[in-house]
């Protein structure tokens, strides 16, 4: 995969699911933020 790059909406039509409930997948259960564009696995700090 060259671009890792996908749209929330691209994922939900490919699984047949809600834009929200792949956010929510994503966020909730993967770890997952948005930065810049791009989702990557949030940060863990020790605050």
């Amino acid at each position: 995969m060259d671009d890792r790059r996908v749209k929330v909406r691209e994922i939900a039509s490919a699984v047949g699911i809600s834009n929200e409930r792949v956010h929510n997948i994503l966020h909730q259960h993967l770890d997952m933020t948005k930065l810049s564009a791009r989702w990557v696995p949030r940060l863990l700090t020790f605050d």
